[in-house]
């Protein structure tokens, strides 16, 4: 198959998924199951049938030298982001902007597309270069985008290996002593797994074609500018989203419109968002808090609680009576020292 065509069956499923969602076949948490599904069964399944080949020493060496550049180009962003971090005054920001360099949201997610593309020997390899990168995100997440001095809940020992070996760690494990031990699994549990692994690829698309459903495209391709970064974002599902003067380039009006249809879409998929603007009003109108930085090196100096009717949109906050309250609250707590 060539690479045209395969693009053109993946984008495929992605309509499916799409389709779905906007035909109300599917509706719901049913993404979140499917997810579930996913990274718990068909994930795990597809890992372990990539390493059901013959065995080779030369394979073998290939992982370790894998392993070890993960490390590496662990080490080698870890001081970049160390980097970061200092320039940027050792803050909320710099810390967020660490942890950006050191991780991305293509982690085991991105395995069924590998496998299209690549095929089980691509799987493989992916898996193995990415069990350390999962490893110590789970043990360094927090600490690197905590406040100094915060004091964190210590995770019982149960908790941890959860973190350290979810399902696909775990088949990463399985897959490997299987391979180096040649240790055959009975046929009907050998074609179990390699039918559901089978099911990875195309429910890793579909998966991403209903997230896209969710969301509101007049309202994302209004800017053309904006299509490519908040769709590749939005796609991707993250857990945190950082926007860093995302409007500062379009005129007052459509600002005001994209900014409402943007707030819109966080507030209904409950996403977290670090909106980072100088626009106080723009502050007041998208934000739960709002935290007040000091001159450089910049640190918290205040933060403002922002609560306003859960029915009204971003656009509405600004003629609500409180709106100008939050807006003199935080022009004072910016003007004091001056």
């Amino acid at each position: 198959m060539t690479a045209a065509s395969l693009s053109v069956q993946l984008i495929l499923m992605v309509a499916v998924g799409l389709f779905a969602w906007r035909t109300h076949i599917v509706s719901g948490d049913f993404d979140k199951q499917l997810t579930s599904l996913l990274m718990k069964i068909a994930l795990p399944c597809m890992i372990v049938r990539s390493m059901s080949g013959a065995f080779s020493w030369e394979e073998l060496k290939n992982c370790g030298r894998l392993v070890a550049a993960a490390l590496i180009l662990w080490a080698v962003t870890f001081a970049l982001g160390q980097l970061a971090f200092h320039l940027l005054g050792r803050g909320a920001s710099a810390r967020i902007a660490r942890f950006s360099m050191l991780y991305t949201n293509f982690t085991f997610v991105g395995i069924p597309v590998v496998e299209a593309l690549y095929g089980d020997t691509g799987v493989f390899y992916f898996v193995v270069f990415l069990v350390p990168y999962r490893m110590i995100y789970y043990s360094s997440a927090e600490p690197l985008l905590s406040p100094p001095g915060l004091e964190r809940r210590a995770r019982t020992l149960p908790e941890k290996l959860k973190g350290w070996f979810p399902p696909p760690v775990v088949a990463v494990f399985v897959g490997l002593l299987l391979y180096i031990t040649q240790w055959k699994l009975p046929a009907p549990v050998s074609g179990v797994i390699n039918s559901l692994g089978s099911c990875a690829s195309p429910l890793g698309m579909v998966l991403c074609g209903i997230s896209l459903g969710k969301y509101d495209f007049r309202a994302l391709l209004r800017p053309k500018y904006l299509w490519t970064p908040l769709i590749r974002t939005l796609a991707l599902n993250p857990e945190l989203l950082l926007l860093d003067e995302p409007f500062s380039a379009l005129d007052y009006q459509t600002r005001l419109t994209v900014g409402d249809d943007i707030g819109a879409i966080i507030k209904k998929e409950q996403k977290t968002a670090i909106l980072v603007t100088h626009d106080l009003s723009e502050a007041v109108s998208l934000g739960s808090q709002v935290l007040v930085l000091s001159k450089r090196p910049a640190t918290i100096k205040t933060v403002v609680d922002i609560s306003f009717p859960d029915n009204i949109s971003a656009l509405e906050r600004r003629n609500s009576p409180e709106f100008k309250d939050y807006f003199n609250k935080i022009w004072k707590e910016l003007n004091e020292d001056e």
